[in-house]
């Protein structure tokens, strides 16, 4: 069972950081501060569609790094102001479901309203059941803004995973374009 619950709030505009390019792909920390490498995603290679790992100390980091991960593979936040807010509560009957879920809810509230998320927050992340309460921040970006690539389409359950690496949680996520 999947539930979807979503609510959009005005906000304060507000500016975000960019992600940091590094050697072997574009890897972000962290939006609250850069200096956090514990939190993160990058672009992985794939023949056809987008494809991401995104990695977080536990399931709230890593849910929102992979929502991170999945909006910059279309659009830079960068000069975006943080003007609307979006309440999400989604469930599934595994975790790999629940991120295809948050991901797909994200998704679907920024193609509704035109809108960038560029900030995510995750409240609240039940394994059993598995539900999750969060948030995303973002804005109409301006007309003039450049993309990163095509924009995603939707979230595949094509090699979606997730699992534990030491002391961080790591998931594969492959996005159709």
């Amino acid at each position: 069972m999947i539930f979807y619950h979503t609510t959009a709030v005005p906000r304060k505009p507000q500016s975000f950081p960019h992600p940091v390019e590094q050697e072997g792909g574009t890897y972000s920390a962290n939006r609250r501060g850069m200096n956090d490498v514990t939190r993160g995603f990058r672009s992985l290679e794939h023949t056809a569609d987008k494809a991401i790992e995104a990695w977080g100390p536990d399931l709230r980091q890593l849910f929102a790094a992979a929502a991170e991960g999945m909006f910059s593979e279309s659009v830079s936040c960068e000069g975006i102001a943080e003007e609307q807010e979006w309440g999400i509560e989604v469930e599934a009957d595994s975790l790999e479901g629940l991120l295809h879920a948050w991901l797909g809810e994200l998704l679907w509230v920024s193609e509704r309203d035109e809108a960038a998320v560029c900030r995510i927050e995750v409240d609240k992340l039940e394994e059993q059941p598995c539900r999750l309460r969060g948030r995303g921040w973002g804005g109409a970006p301006p007309a003039d803004l450049p993309h990163t690539g095509a924009p995603v389409k939707a979230v595949t359950y094509h090699d979606l995973r997730i699992w534990q690496d030491g002391s961080l949680w790591r998931a594969h996520v492959v996005f159709d374009v």
